[in-house]
């Protein structure tokens, strides 16, 4: 144990030196009227300084200077209570509940604090909010919810996973949060939502910096469920939904298609392809095939049961749960779609009055089978078909159009099957002393193995253009181990109250991978068996990973009035080379309860009975870069040939070997309000996050020679605010739930030490300095060229002539000539600002009801290809509803420039502001209706409670995007499975 870890420990414990043993203890426990246990509870010897609090599980035991002392029992949001002992050794205490809302208990880093004594930005998720929703994952349910939390859902795929940031981009490099499941590393996409107890979420360095060198980009905080004693439970939610895609395509029908067609080519100068016969026939008797509608079923089903058991006895509580979900896939074929099984089982027990242990296990079995091809290739074939060709042929047979060799349909049903197994396995041991009266040592182990294999056979298709049978193996293997070692003390002397830890952790990990292929030339058994030397191949990635850290953190409280926090963190990672392995992550926050004021007068205190500010000042780091960049690598690769020989080469890649941490720096201003005895509560937050030594590869003179080294030379500034209110009142036997969150976020590039660099392909972004990170660069379309003389006299592109009709850039420079070099614009970036969520919940007599929209106020989409360009790429289409208002000499403010083919639409198919849309959206992201028996019949049937409902997951889209594509999905091409729209029944067992 490092010295300064030992020094730290030795100081708390020798806070307990001036402790005098008492003749008289009593323990007891602190429940609300509905039986729920209340932790931070305050419990006080009257006219005495003997005091203490009580625990998560609302225990506490108190040592008293006499055995008819009388208690006082507090806590804020209920009615302080005094209970007179009289030589009882234990007592259980029921407190009667006001209207307060600060009483809620919010989880922290290794541990818990009330809400009304947080000095740092916490958000903590309703989880009422959750229940009941038609989601794969908890991450669906969370979009919205909580201001700062940014979710994108990029397709309903199974399998696919949402992208998840918290309060913005931070680096230039991986800005993915710190997941932590009960005490350890883990995935969220596995977490069974019903098994969930809490989930927090943690923003500024006040709150986050315990976790370190891991926590610039925010860390989620998920507990589970346990047990309570006394009671017994037996609970059963079963969901069943179908599944059908939110927006598609919408394609003009054959015969407005042939109208269009001929258009184009005539305007491009090629002779015409449709008669006039052969568009009446198209009026008459189409086809008016839609590619994309034939790819999709019409309903997908999905269902889920959750079961679970849980109680407890005089000494052990326990829980025990499963789950199977079932998610069948929208795409045609044979039996695609996501099956998971999640168990999980939660054992406590008190070894002594002052010893107790538990064991939490959980297993998460993902079995996702899907096509053998990869969906943008299905989806971009599909939306480039025109409506005149049907997707099969008379015969019954696929139809392959000219110009294409294959088709979206036959490769969904006998191109092949990819299927893979993912294993989780988690496993946690923890224990507790109570040393001394508010002396607590704790410790914990876990660990999580992570296994996934894949099987992936590819069958050439008769006829197309797939002639490969190619059989692919795979496998991973993650093992992660997580250790800590917790010395924590609480003592409340009169108006004070202190709070300290210190610990030390050990966590690491491995990550194995290895893939084999083969081409074969049938693959009708999935199997890689025998010998072959030809066409195949294989590739293995190893990879290991170590940080040490100690930590502490010191709580004070005066009065319930001033609040004080620090935190410190030391981490030591294998990620950098010795000398830079370690850094400290200190923190700072203060609030002021300004409400416990004595000069906070009572009229006032009916207003507003609770206002608190609060800010905090801290840093933390970033450690998600890769292994090994530290080291060099060797390369080898065929090398030169030398007579009839091949020699092969080995190079070391250009390493930086003085690499060292990101590191952000965070301010937080916050405050937090209540009004109507707190019915209605506020919160708003500002913030500014200052990362600086982010690592970049800056470019290096062609005369180096080898590649470009990583340096710490980057610097990103990240400010933004947010809002949340809440308003719980009752009209009449109504009972209403009104919340609302709204928060910004917008990043900057400060120092990149005057380089810049350009990204991507079909869409460019940019990184340079005074802009937001990946901002779109492009011409900035100024409206058509609408006569000749307009094109004679106005800027060209270098190279090509325009003509009437045609998209007119701006020539920044003025030369005349429109060029990269010289006329590119920054043109804003695809990450959403201004987001906004609404919860409206309203119950009455077993009936309730709710509503939650979520949205973006701003977002840019850049579409490219065939998600929007008539005859992409010289293709025979796609042609969408929207092309029909293009220009013409008899329509000149039109939405779309004049259709051509070929070469004649190098003018238009260029990069520029043409092309990005406002993404900006308003989803009904759920509404739902559900009716609670009364009692009397629950009670006739043995059940405690059974709840039936019916619910819509992203119900209404209210956007400005063309072309039938969802505001949230749409990027690039539009090669993206849509975001499903669920209709479902429900119901909510407990007995």
């Amino acid at each position: 144990m490092p010295p300064y870890l030992l020094l730290m420990l030795l100081g708390i414990q020798a806070l307990t030196v001036t402790a005098q043993e008492e003749q008289h203890a009593v323990k007891g426990v602190i429940v609300n009227t509905s039986d729920a246990v209340i932790s931070g509870a305050s419990v006080k010897e009257v006219g005495g300084t003997n005091a203490t609090r009580t625990d998560a599980e609302g225990r506490f035991t108190l040592n008293l200077s006499t055995a008819d002392a009388t208690l006082q029992v507090s806590n804020i949001g209920y009615v302080t209570q005094e209970v007179l002992v009289n030589g009882q050794s234990t007592l259980q205490v029921i407190l009667l509940e006001t209207n307060e809302q600060l009483d809620e208990v919010v989880v922290v880093g290794y541990g818990t604090q009330r809400k009304s004594n947080v000095t740092g930005a916490i958000s903590s998720v309703d989880m009422k909010q959750l229940e009941s929703r038609p989601v794969v994952n908890v991450v669906e349910a969370l979009q919205g919810t909580t201001p700062g939390l940014t979710i994108q859902q990029s397709n309903s795929q199974p399998g696919s996973r949402p992208a998840i940031n918290i309060r913005g981009i931070n680096t230039l490099n991986n800005n993915d949060p710190m997941v932590i499941i009960d005490g350890i590393l883990g995935d969220i996409q596995n977490v069974n939502m019903a098994d969930i107890e809490n989930i927090s979420v943690l923003k500024d360095a006040a709150s986050a910096a315990i976790y370190g060198s891991r926590a610039s980009n925010g860390v989620i905080l998920i507990t589970t469920k346990k047990g309570r004693k006394g009671t017994s439970n037996v609970s059963y939610d079963y969901i069943f939904a179908e599944q059908t895609p939110t927006f598609m395509p919408q394609i003009v029908d054959s015969w407005v298609y042939a109208e269009l067609r001929n258009e184009a080519l005539i305007n491009s100068g090629r002779p015409t392809q449709f008669t006039s016969e052969q568009i009446a026939d198209y009026r008459t008797n189409g086809p008016n095939a839609n590619w994309m509608k034939e790819i999709y079923r019409t309903n997908a089903p999905q269902q889920s049961h959750n079961l679970s058991l849980s109680g407890g006895g005089e000494k052990t509580t326990y829980l025990i749960s499963g789950a199977y979900l079932d998610q069948e896939s929208m795409f045609e074929g044979p039996d695609y779609g996501l099956e998971r099984f999640n168990f999980r089982t939660n054992v406590e027990t008190e070894v002594s009055e002052r010893f107790k242990v538990g064991v939490k296990a959980a297993y998460a079995r993902n079995t996702l089978k899907d096509h053998a091809y990869w969906t943008e290739w299905l989806i971009e074939q599909a939306t480039r078909m025109p409506s005149i060709y049907p997707i099969r042929n008379a015969e019954g047979g696929y139809n392959y159009p000219s110009g294409s060799n294959s088709n979206s349909l036959a490769r969904l049903e006998q191109g092949g099957l990819r299927k893979s197994a993912n294993d989780d396995l988690s496993g946690i041991l923890n224990a507790e002393y109570k040393i001394w009266n508010g002396l607590t040592l704790r410790g914990m182990v876990g660990t999580q193995l992570y296994y996934n294999r894949l099987k992936e056979n590819r069958k050439a298709i008769p006829g197309s253009g797939d002639l490969e049978n190619r059989m692919t193996n795979g496998s991973q293997r993650i093992q992660n181990i997580t250790s800590n070692l917790i010395l924590s003390y609480d003592k409340i002397w009169g108006d004070h109250t202190l709070n300290a830890m210190a610990g030390y952790s050990y966590e690491g990990g491995t990550d194995n991978r290895f893939e084999t292929f083969r081409l074969v030339d049938e693959s009708n058994y999935d199997i890689m068996g025998g010998a072959q030397t030809a066409n195949t191949g294989n590739q293995e990635w190893q990879h290991e990973w170590s940080i040490y850290s100690a930590f502490l953190r010191m709580n004070y409280n005066y009065a319930n009035r001033y609040l004080i926090e620090f935190n410190l963190r030391d981490d030591i990672s294998s990620k950098f080379r010795a000398g830079n392995r370690s850094a400290w992550f200190p923190s700072v926050s203060a609030g002021w309860n300004i409400a416990e004021e004595n000069f906070y007068g009572a009229d006032l205190k009916r207003i507003m009975p609770s206002a608190k500010i609060r800010s905090s000042w801290g840093l933390v780091g970033n450690n998600r870069i890769a292994d090994y960049q530290y080291q060099a690598t060797v390369n080898v690769s065929q090398g030169y040939n030398f007579g009839d020989t091949m020699f092969p080469v080995a190079s070391f890649d250009a390493v930086n070997p003085d690499l060292r941490w990101e590191t952000t720096q965070m301010f937080n201003i916050g405050a937090d309000l209540g009004f109507l005895n707190n019915a209605l509560t506020l919160s708003g937050e500002y913030y500014v996050n200052d990362t600086y030594d982010i690592l970049i590869a800056i470019p290096v003179p062609g005369l180096f020679g080898g590649g470009t080294p990583i340096q710490n030379a980057g610097k990103v500034r990240n400010k933004g605010w947010e809002l949340a209110a809440r308003y719980q009142f009752r009209t009449g036997g109504v009972d209403h739930t009104i919340s609302g969150n709204l928060s910004d976020s917008k990043n900057k590039v400060i120092d990149i030490k005057g380089t810049e660099w350009i990204n991507g392909f079909d869409v460019n972004t940019i990184v340079r300095e005074g802009y937001p990170i990946d901002s779109y660069y492009a011409y900035r379309w100024d409206g058509y060229f609408q006569t000749a003389d307009e094109v004679a006299q106005g800027p060209h592109l270098d190279g090509i002539t325009p003509k009437p009709g045609d998209l007119r850039y701006l020539d920044k420079n003025g030369d005349g000539i429109v060029k990269e070099d010289d006329d590119r614009f920054i043109l804003g970036n695809r990450f959403p600002r201004f987001l906004y969520g609404f919860n409206y919940a309203v119950g009455w007599k077993g009936l309730d009801f709710s509503m939650f929209w979520q949205g973006v106020g701003q977002r840019k989409v850049w579409l490219r290809g065939e998600s929007v360009e008539a005859f992409h790429n010289n293709n025979e289409g796609p042609v969408f509803d929207f092309h029909i208002d293009r220009w013409t000499p008899t329509n000149l403010d039109a939405m779309y420039p004049r259709l051509t083919v070929g070469a004649e639409s190098a003018n238009n198919a260029v990069k520029s502001s043409f092309w990005i849309e406002n993404a900006a959206y308003l989803r009904l992201k759920n509404v739902q209706l559900g009716y609670t028996l009364p009692e009397h019949w629950t009670k006739r049937m043995s059940l405690n409670r059974l709840r039936i409902y019916t619910s819509i997951q992203n119900a209404l889209t209210f956007s400005d995007m063309k072309g039938g594509w969802d505001p949230e999905t749409a990027d690039g091409g539009g090669r993206i499975y849509p975001v499903n729209r669920t209709f479902s029944v429900g119901l909510n067992l407990n007995f």
